[in-house]
């Protein structure tokens, strides 16, 4: 993977669980955070990303992966690829993207959501 560039999102993520606090939407008493990622993406859109950080603060959360984009788009603004990607897991193309569409995004993204609902 070559990347053109480098953005960082969050995710929300289960980061513990209480059951005193379970009620009717949240039966089984989690606690939500964050969990940020650094997302590399090419010219085709096709995205690999690398979890960060997760926080119970968004803003806590995402302040480390901003960091690093700003560092990663850097070196990639002077011609040196500036990661390897081993560590780094392969996501979802960019949506409409030349990958998304060569890769049958649209089957599999309704297959994931159709997965999710299986869970719930």
């Amino acid at each position: 993977m070559k990347p053109v560039k480098f953005f960082a999102a969050t995710d929300i993520v289960i980061v513990g669980q209480n059951f005193e606090m379970a009620d009717y939407d949240n039966p089984q008493g989690y606690l939500h955070g964050h969990a940020s990622y650094v997302y590399a993406e090419d010219v085709r859109g096709a995205r690999r990303r690398l979890h960060v950080c997760t926080d119970y603060n968004e803003r806590d959360s995402m302040e480390p992966a901003e960091r690093m984009v700003r560092a990663l788009n850097a070196r990639l603004a002077t011609g040196r690829l500036p990661v390897a990607f081993d560590q780094w897991e392969e996501y979802h193309p960019a949506y409409g993207s030349e990958a998304y569409q060569e890769d049958g995004g649209e089957e599999e993204l309704i297959a994931w959501e159709r997965s999710l609902e299986e869970e719930f």
